[in-house]
């Protein structure tokens, strides 16, 4: 449930987003720690209410990039997900900017501690803004919560007449696994985005980004009638794998 609720919360902050389609994108960059201890940096791009970046754990030896994604909300809060490039999420950051600190919690997705988090924001001039125009449309992309949790996949193809295929699949958390998949061809995908449509009542919004896609219900209220498995879902936010 815990990870259904942050899925959830995604899906609302980008439908927030999508209805502020004038907002100019704003870049941060933040140094501090987790929990008191851990050294972290992080980067990031927003764009009507969608975030994209990168943290850094500085106590490794490589300090590789790790991808951010998520989104901020109505109130301002950040709800980003730490992806690793097959599309696993290992932790959940909570955190609001109140001057010239970003605190919140981490929360790491194989247990139910949650950490504070204590970052001050520093100079962005040589932070690279995110892109978030696609360079290409067609790939795999995925998201899943840990081992156990939510899971989903899409791959989308390009046919000879420009117009595309898809499949997708996702499983609730375990044990219970339920189900909820969909493919069509013959789309056509405009200004980046298209709709998977299960059936008059149950549609599903995908737009397309450089590095990741973003699915949410068409109409919350109806997602019932997708006839899916318990609590399954299509929404999310999927991380470009291959």
């Amino acid at each position: 449930m815990k990870y259904l609720l942050s899925i959830l919360l995604l899906t609302v902050g980008i439908c927030q987003g999508q209805e502020k389609k004038t907002a100019e994108s704003k870049k941060y960059s933040a140094i501090g720690t987790i929990n008191k201890k851990i050294p972290v940096e992080l980067y990031f791009t927003v764009s009507n209410h969608i975030v994209s970046g990168e943290i850094r754990y500085l106590n490794t030896k490589s300090k590789l990039p790790i991808r951010i994604l998520g989104h901020m909300d109505a109130e301002n809060k950040y709800v980003l997900n730490e992806y690793g490039k097959d599309g696993v999420i290992s932790g959940i950051i909570n955190g609001k900017i109140n001057g010239r600190k970003l605190n919140g919690s981490w929360n790491p997705i194989k247990s139910r501690d949650s950490y504070i988090l204590d970052l001050n924001l520093k100079d962005n001039s040589k932070v690279k803004q995110a892109v978030f125009e696609p360079a290409t449309l067609e790939g795999s992309y995925a998201y899943q919560y840990g081992d156990k949790g939510y899971q989903g996949s899409i791959d989308i193809k390009k046919g000879n007449d420009n117009t595309y295929t898809y499949e997708i699949g996702s499983v609730t958390s375990g044990p219970a696994r339920n189900q909820a998949d969909a493919s069509a061809s013959g789309i056509v995908i405009k200004n980046n985005k298209f709709v998977i449509e299960i059936n008059k009542s149950c549609k599903f919004n995908v737009t397309i980004y450089n590095g990741f896609l973003i699915i949410a219900a068409s109409n919350q209220t109806q997602v019932g009638d997708c006839e899916f498995g318990f609590n399954a879902t299509l929404e999310g936010t999927y991380l470009k794998i291959k």
